[in-house]
Order: C-alpha cells, then sequence, then structure tokens
C-alpha cells in the first residue's frame, strides 16, 4: 500500500545522504502497517463469528446484509467523488 509518509522519509533520507538508513525505517514503517492491518482484520473476523454464535443476535443477521451493503455503497461512492475533485483540480 503506497505511503505517503514512507516516501517523504525515502525522500528525507536520499537527500541527508543515509539511504541505507532511510531503507531500513521505511521497511519498519511497511512491516508496522502490515502487522496492524492484520491485527485488524484478525479481529474483525473473530468480533464476526462472536456476534454469529450469540442466539440473541440473530436479528442483527438480518440487518447484515444491508449494513454491509451500505457502506460498500458508501465507500465507492467517496472514492468516485474524491477521484471527481482530484480530476477538476489536475485538468
Amino acid at each position: 500500500m503506497p505511503s505517503a509518509s514512507a516516501l517523504i522519509l525515502l525522500l528525507g533520507s536520499i537527500a541527508a545522504g543515509r539511504v541505507a538508513y532511510g531503507l531500513v525505517l521505511v521497511l519498519g514503517f511497511g512491516l508496522g502497517m502490515a502487522v496492524v492491518l492484520a491485527g485488524i482484520g484478525l479481529l474483525i473476523v473473530n468480533a464476526r463469528q462472536l456476534i454469529e454464535r450469540r442466539p440473541a443476535m440473530s436479528g442483527l443477521r438480518r440487518v447484515a446484509a444491508p449494513i454491509q451493503l451500505g457502506t460498500a455503497s458508501l465507500v465507492v461512492v467517496l472514492g468516485i467523488v474524491l477521484t471527481g475533485q482530484a480530476l477538476t483540480q489536475v485538468l
């Protein structure tokens, strides 16, 4: 996943003449981001299994699909809006 912070860190280390140090920092930055994203993913998967096992949460199962569709639609719409805004600034 591209990161502006990692790019700035790497370019700063190149400008300072410490390329190896910058590469190590960017590698650590990337590994940290990967660990955090994997942890969040595992947490979400385990939370879903916990919720599905609870009988009192059966009403949640009925609204799960519309909630998922709504959040996915929101992400797509926001992506289109942000892309449109970026294109108006570029063009």
